[in-house]
């Protein structure tokens, strides 16, 4: 166990670092790395997306830029996702140099890209629900 944990340690410096030769290396290494990056990858997207339809559904209650705790607000009710503000903040900081979202005086808007995330999203899960 104690071995993994240190793989996982090395690996995150590699990969932090970019270098593609040197990740694709211990990727070939120990495959089981490849899983686990892939699974917290899909995590983070997916708490992404939901945050992102938050933010659009508020957007189009309120007609304009969303603060933060009214995406909180939304993730509660509509969703039944529980995350404080310092975790939607971060969440929008890296959604925002993605050019998915802007920061505006009042809140939160979502960009064109955002939008169309956003209306993927809820299209998907809406067509699951019925």
């Amino acid at each position: 166990m104690a071995k993994k944990k240190k793989i996982r340690e090395e690996f995150d410096t590699i990969f932090k670092s970019g270098n593609e030769k040197a990740i694709k290396k211990m990727l070939d290494k120990y495959p089981w790395l490849l899983s686990e990056v892939s699974s917290e990858m899909e995590k983070d997207m997916g708490d992404q997306q939901q945050v992102i339809a938050a933010l659009g559904v508020m957007e189009d209650e309120l007609g304009g830029a969303v603060p933060v705790d009214e995406i909180v607000f939304s993730l509660k009710l509509d969703f039944n996702i529980r995350l404080n503000d310092e975790e939607v903040l971060e969440i929008l900081k890296n959604v925002e140099e993605l050019g998915l979202v802007k920061r505006d005086t009042d809140g939160w808007i979502l960009t064109r890209e955002g939008g169309r995330i956003c209306d993927e999203f809820l299209n998907k899960n809406l067509k699951n629900n019925i």
